[in-house]
């Protein structure tokens, strides 16, 4: 009835003056009912502001989840005495926001993150944070608008991303650009130098990534990902020894190489909080496999073979089939002589790869190998 449609809506924003200083249970009971009054917008507000207090009731959670995905089914009514949930920190629509994007909420991490934007303080974060969602999400043009209003304001953690996304979408050149006019301040941010290098590298300009990584790793020591970098270019300079020390070093920090994170607001300590930028669709691995075989040619180059053995075996742990690791793998083997192991990599390559130039040069160096095992056989 129409009467009855115009009541609700004024006992539903009566209620929602009334209740501007209530607590989360009482909140997510307000939204509950706003929602069954066919008040969506009105209801998901309430839910952001309870799953946001400290107090915040577990089914607070399932209510803000429904109604940002637009439905009202599931919702639930809070008892006074239920335990508060402890799926996310609280204290604000930031840190909830932050800590559902973490979890992979993503209806969660939005309405949140929009309820940050509301406030002055955190919401060139929230704007970042969005932006980045967005950008997972595969919207780049919300994504792009959302990071030019965190740009706006300056941040640095903005910058990072929006230059990250365009390193991913194929664009270095652009990424450059992002990062460029952020570079000669100081103290320099070692994130935003890394990556600046990173792009210059991809954008197939080692001479300038050079400065920009060692920059990174000077200001950040305990740097795995600026470390390996830095080998990457030394490496495409040629300057073979350099490239050497720097993977090395890396590899002292860190037994595996970091793939690249997305950057959210800081923590309670100040730390700001790193998200994995991989979606599992083997980017990680690709990048792990480049750094990893420049390390093993490098050893195997200069006759480490022991560790140039092991760097192998660390590609080899996760893609059994990775061609360019069995057959460098099987050129050491044979170096110390274990033929019969080498003789097996390369046969590996031979199946996967039987008409390719790596197929081809196992063949060869199978052949060689034989001989060699023969004549160390009769000695």
């Amino acid at each position: 009835m129409p009467g009855e449609r115009a009541q609700d809506l004024l006992i539903v924003a009566a209620l929602s003056r009334r209740l501007a200083r209530a607590g989360a249970t009482t909140l997510n009971n307000f939204a509950w009912f706003a929602a069954r009054r066919g008040e969506h917008a009105t209801a998901l507000d309430a839910a952001r502001r309870a799953v946001a207090m400290p107090d915040a009731p577990a089914s607070a959670i399932r209510a803000l989840e429904r109604l940002a995905a637009g439905r009202t089914d599931g919702i639930l009514l809070a008892a006074d005495d239920e335990s508060p949930s402890d799926r996310r920190p609280t204290g604000n629509p930031l840190a909830a926001a932050v800590a559902a994007h973490r979890q992979q909420e993503s209806a969660v991490a939005e309405a949140c993150y929009r309820a940050a934007i509301e406030d002055p303080e955190v919401a060139t974060q929230a704007w970042n944070g969005l932006a980045v969602l967005h950008e997972q999400r595969h919207e780049r043009v919300a994504a792009d608008a959302a990071w030019d209003r965190a740009l706006a304001a300056h941040s640095s953690a903005a910058a990072h991303n929006r230059a990250l996304a365009m390193l991913r979408r194929g664009f270095p050149h652009r990424a450059r650009a992002v990062l460029a006019p952020r570079l000669d301040r100081s103290p320099i941010e070692p994130q935003l130098h890394f990556l600046a290098g990173y792009a210059a590298l991809a954008d197939q300009d080692p001479a300038q990534a050079l400065p920009l990584l060692a920059a990174a790793a000077a200001a950040d020591p305990d740097s795995a990902r600026a470390h390996f970098t830095l080998g990457l270019a030394f490496e495409r300079m040629g300057m073979h020894g350099d490239a050497l020390a720097a993977i090395r070093r890396a590899l002292l920090i860190s037994p595996w190489y970091l793939p690249q994170v997305w950057l959210l607001e800081r923590d309670a300590a100040g730390t700001l909080v790193e998200l994995p930028a991989e979606s599992g669709d083997g980017e990680s691995a690709s990048h792990t496999d480049e750094v990893l075989l420049t390390l093993g040619r490098s050893l195997l180059q200069t006759a480490h073979l022991g560790e140039a053995l092991a760097v192998f075996d660390q590609v080899l742990a996760h893609q059994p089939s990775q061609t360019a690791a069995l057959f460098h793998r099987g050129v050491v083997l044979a170096k110390l002589r274990r033929y019969d192991e080498a003789f097996d990599d390369w046969a590996t390559v031979g199946r996967v790869d039987p008409a390719g130039d790596l197929g081809l040069a196992s063949r060869r160096h199978a052949r060689s190998a034989r001989q060699l095992a023969t004549l160390f056989a009769g000695a």
